[in-house]
């Protein structure tokens, strides 16, 4: 397969429409296609037999060097096909295809791909193509286009997979967060707490530990001036807590007037400042290790509440790893982090999807885009 392939298009709305990809994907249905038994030999030559249609039709021209940034490490997750924004799989026999999406959860708002022009291209801007094989005729019965959205709709949830949460942060971010003039990057709340979060300062009514009282949550805002802009400059002094960690949540609690007690920085919480629905990070390294919680996927914290992993606000301090000086601050609820930064994992992961092969045989001699 020609390496350009590997390369995203110039911009998103070169992406050949998949209307337009079905019909040169139709030519396909019902020529020769012999498997070998090998699975990997046998999805290798299906991706590049449709990359060798894609050539036949104009593609869209690629991005030069300088123009996106491949956001994810080494890749993981972005489509084979990164110019046309596709991957391939080969559905033979059986009762149930097992769809086994690797290193991205594909129903996931989450960046691959960003562009310098501010445009970007997500798990969920993905075009599957399925391509079905008659293994008794030795034929290609069909080819099926379909996104994230469709199979979620019509089949069930991908499975969660089991990964160390991260968030990536990159160098130009920080770098933009620095010359920025507060040196604070902040988004604001989630919609289902901008209706209740207070804007004026009240002290405490109870600990940090304590379950929020919706009515008396700090808005970011106020967050931002009681807290972001108060610790551009300060030195986590690791050396007087467990962590560094624990040095900024002690801070932080100070600045926003709670009583400090040792045996509630270890209570281990989350999110850290529950009382505040808040979750402090220090990040000196490329990643931010999220624990057991990520905004990648909504969740719910606070049950009584109806409160999610999307409502809770994170505070990121960007530290100087050899002064241990906070240079910059993120502040943003759960729901935002992923359309700026990216969420990876330290290992290869899969998320997966059973979809019947009764929708498949439904489907048998055509080629479609998520089909009625």
């Amino acid at each position: 397969m020609n390496k350009e392939f590997k390369t995203p298009p110039r911009s998103v709305g070169m992406l050949t429409c998949p209307n337009v990809l079905a019909k040169h994907f139709s030519g396909l249905v019902g020529k020769p296609f012999n498997l070998t038994g090998k699975t990997r030999t046998d999805g290798s030559n299906i991706r590049k037999l449709i990359a060798s249609n894609l050539e036949k039709h104009q593609l869209p021209k690629a991005a030069e060097t300088g123009q996106f940034e491949i956001v994810p490490p080494k890749g993981k997750g972005v489509p084979k096909i990164a110019r046309e924004f596709i991957d391939t799989y080969i559905v033979t026999s059986g009762t149930s295809y097992n769809l086994q999406v690797w290193n991205r959860i594909p129903a996931a708002e989450t960046l691959l791909i960003k562009y310098e022009s501010g445009e970007s291209l997500k798990c969920t801007d993905v075009r599957f193509v399925f391509v079905r094989i008659d293994t008794e005729k030795s034929i290609i019965a069909s080819v099926i286009i379909l996104t994230p959205e469709y199979i979620v709709q019509n089949f069930g949830k991908f499975g969660h997979p089991t990964i160390k949460n991260q968030l990536l942060i990159s160098r130009k971010v920080r770098k933009d967060i620095y010359e920025s003039a507060d040196k604070v990057l902040s988004f604001p709340d989630s919609k289902k707490l901008s209706y209740y979060i207070r804007h004026d300062y009240l002290p405490p009514q109870s600990g940090m530990v304590e379950e929020p009282d919706i009515k008396n949550l700090f808005s970011v805002t106020l967050l931002k001036k009681m807290v972001a802009e108060k610790l551009i400059g300060f030195k986590l002094n690791a050396a007087a807590t467990k962590n560094r960690g624990q040095a900024l949540e002690k801070k932080t609690l100070e600045l926003l007037g709670y009583e400090v007690k040792e045996s509630d920085l270890l209570y281990g919480a989350f999110p850290d400042i529950r009382n505040q629905l808040l979750e402090v990070k220090v990040q000196d390294s490329p990643t931010v290790d999220l624990g057991k919680f990520s905004p990648e996927k909504e969740e719910i914290v606070v049950k009584d509440l109806n409160l999610t992993t999307f409502d809770v606000r994170y505070l990121i301090a960007l530290t100087n790893p050899q002064t241990e000086i906070i240079e910059g601050i993120i502040l943003s609820p759960g729901e935002k982090l992923g359309e700026i930064f990216s969420y990876v994992s330290a290992e290869s992961y899969k998320c997966q999807r059973a979809i019947p092969m009764a929708f498949f045989e439904k489907h048998y001699g055509k080629c479609l885009f998520n089909p009625e």
